[in-house]
């Protein structure tokens, strides 16, 4: 009989590498051969996976670190370095030091790859990583059942063809692929009948389902409300794509939540023409207006880069206000981080990051002061809110506008979703404040 072996998946960057971390344990579960430990047991595994991300140099450091830590308190664990370093940066990976390496493209190889690994007489490094080539096809892999969580994740699109100057990610994940419409069905009612009540739908260029195959974002949220799910919310998407058209379509769909993470990136003209984004500032506003006309109480999320090549004070200035102007709920504050290979890695005019640094901090107290505000601005209206959590007397959870919400009851509200009346804010600093609210 074959041995069964021990693994444990590392997984860094965005919830489509989650997603895929998380197909890749239940398909070497489903394979009988292989299990997984928990986090407290990781440094026991026979077999160390770390789904990597390039997006920025912070991350490949973590890719780095985690293997370092590995190879100090497990010495024997073989290591599997997959994801985004090895499909982008193939001749990098090969000298980190692991044991086999794979990209993006064709996981199911995974298990040939360790089986590979471990019947080799003599252990040599193995390179699984295969290119992206025109014409891939969107690849299947079952959706994740959580067993303890009422959020489902379902990745239905991969790939970019965008090259904004800053970023990695098209070298990474190849050209775009849709998940195609009857499976977005099938893994969507999997996951509801499994007892998820919201589903998030998440892509690489979410935006951009579709574009490959004849289909559109609406109809794929479609699908996933005719498979039953209570909730759909959707990953993040480049502003431009979200035209009129779309967003009425999405209002009409049962169970859309009316939340947004539209990437801003910048918000200064001059850094977006650079950064080779496809919009300007004040077709930005138009877009989000277009958003809050449409769906009533909507909360928009957003990306901001700061430190970007060549980003003067001024510049930065002009972000800055323009946040303020749009109103988001959230900022995702990045320092702008180099990457090989990209246009803006041409440019000598890169900032120091001690000016990064300072300046990401600004953009953090910017985007605190925002929540504080939006999250006041709830106060008396009644709001949706699916409970996930119990802490210290209270339910906590997520509105549909991706406020988070507690109400103090004794009441069992697990994975249910209940209107609630906003009645106050415990003010703690940024997201730390957490809008309180009595059941309807």
């Amino acid at each position: 009989m074959t041995k069964q072996r021990s693994f444990y998946i590392y997984t860094l960057g965005c919830k489509v590498n989650r997603c895929e971390s998380e197909a890749v344990s239940d398909l070497l579960c489903d394979s009988g051969r292989y299990f997984a430990l928990t986090d407290d047991e990781k440094y026991r595994a026979d077999i160390s996976i770390i789904n990597s991300c390039m997006v920025t140099e912070e991350s490949e450091k973590k890719a780095r670190k985690i293997m370092r830590r590995i190879k100090r308190e497990n010495p024997d664990t073989m290591i599997l370095l997959c994801g985004c370093i090895p499909q982008a940066a193939p001749e990098k990976a090969a000298s980190m030091g692991a044991d086999v390496i794979c990209g993006n493209k064709n996981r199911r190889k995974i298990l040939s790859l360790i089986d590979e690994f471990f019947e080799a007489k003599e252990k040599t490094f193995i390179n699984g990583v295969e290119p992206h080539l025109k014409g891939d096809k969107f690849e299947l892999l079952a959706p994740k059942i959580y067993k303890k969580l009422t959020r489902a994740n379902l990745k239905i699109q991969d790939g970019c063809n965008r090259f904004c100057a800053y970023c990695i990610i098209p070298y990474a994940r190849g050209d775009l692929r849709s998940l195609p419409l009857e499976e977005v069905y099938a893994q969507a009612k999997a996951l509801v009948d499994s007892g998820h009540r919201e589903i998030v739908l998440n892509g690489i260029n979410l935006g951009l389902y579709g574009e490959d195959s004849g289909t559109t974002l609406a109809e794929a949220v479609k699908k996933v409300s005719e498979a039953g799910a209570e909730r759909i919310r959707l990953g993040s998407l480049e502003v431009d794509l979200l035209t009129e058209e779309l967003l009425r379509a999405l209002s009409e769909i049962k169970g859309f939540c009316p939340h947004f993470h539209a990437s801003l990136q910048s918000g200064s003209d001059n850094v977006l023409k650079r950064m080779n984004r496809r919009y300007t500032k004040a077709e930005y506003t138009e877009i989000i207006g277009n958003v809050r006309k449409i769906f009533r109480n909507a909360s928009i999320t957003t990306d901001i880069i700061v430190g970007f090549e060549g980003e003067t004070e001024e510049e930065f200035a002009e972000s800055v206000e323009f946040c303020r102007e749009i109103g988001f709920l959230k900022i995702h504050v990045f320092p702008y981080s180099m990457r090989e290979g990209t246009e803006a890695a041409k440019s000598k005019a890169q900032i120091p990051d001690n000016i990064k640094k300072r300046r990401a901090a600004r953009m953090a107290e910017v985007g605190a002061e925002l929540y504080e505000k939006y999250c006041a601005s709830q106060v008396g209206k009644t709001l949706r809110v699916l409970f996930e959590t119990y802490e210290n007397g209270c339910w906590l959870g997520h509105s549909e506008n991706f406020v988070y919400v507690k109400v103090r009851t004794d009441e069992d509200l697990k994975n249910t979703v209940r209107d609630v009346v906003i009645v106050d804010c415990q003010w703690g600093r940024g997201e730390d404040t957490v809008p309180e609210g009595r059941l309807v």
